[in-house]
């Protein structure tokens, strides 16, 4: 399918945060919603699950540069997983929440290696409610709230970026293909 470029402003540039139309710049999961052909431009296109689009985000905000911007290369590898997120938006829910749940404990590569001891308590409590819903529990609002502030207290998320977002990026992308059977 041909990208109109033209659509998001040419040329554009990935940049941290979201598209704004005339500014010329924005996220790697804006660039997907022009590609899927979204009448608005959005950081959540419809073709996409939304927990792997924020995701995404995520990443191409922690690769943005001093300047907001990001290189060239960096620019690729996010767009690349964002590409790779085509599709999801139909798998079932407990899928989605399996993703979570494999992306921040897998053994082998889960964000809990790159966290501080401090974080890596938090991180596996965001996992187990991740698993909690994919089998289909309830977990309460509360959980989560809970769960969030010790996240944030731990600084779990701004610790795992610090030690490197191509990592996280590489991450998704095994459990995306680890799935495609799937979608």
């Amino acid at each position: 399918m041909p990208i109109d470029l033209d659509r998001l402003t040419h040329p554009l540039r990935l940049a941290r945060g979201s598209y704004h139309e005339g500014r010329g710049k924005g996220c790697a999961m804006n660039v997907i919603s022009c590609i899927n052909g979204d009448t608005k431009i959005t950081d959540f296109p419809d073709c996409s699950a939304r927990p792997l689009a924020r995701m995404v985000q995520r990443c191409n905000d922690i690769l943005a540069g001093s300047d907001g911007f990001l290189s060239p290369e960096n620019s690729v590898l996010v767009l690349d997983l964002g590409y790779q997120t085509i599709g999801t938006a139909v798998v079932p829910d407990s899928l989605k929440w399996q993703w979570l749940h494999d992306i921040l404990v897998d053994p082998d590569h889960g964000v809990v290696r790159h966290a501080r001891p401090d974080g890596e308590a938090a991180i596996r409590r965001v996992a187990e409610l991740c698993g909690r819903q994919a089998r289909g529990d309830a977990v309460s609002d509360q959980e989560w709230r809970e769960a969030r502030t010790a996240a944030d207290a731990a600084a779990a998320y701004a610790a795992y970026a610090a030690t490197g977002a191509i990592q996280m990026c590489q991450i998704i992308r095994t459990h995306l293909r680890y799935e495609d059977v799937a979608l």
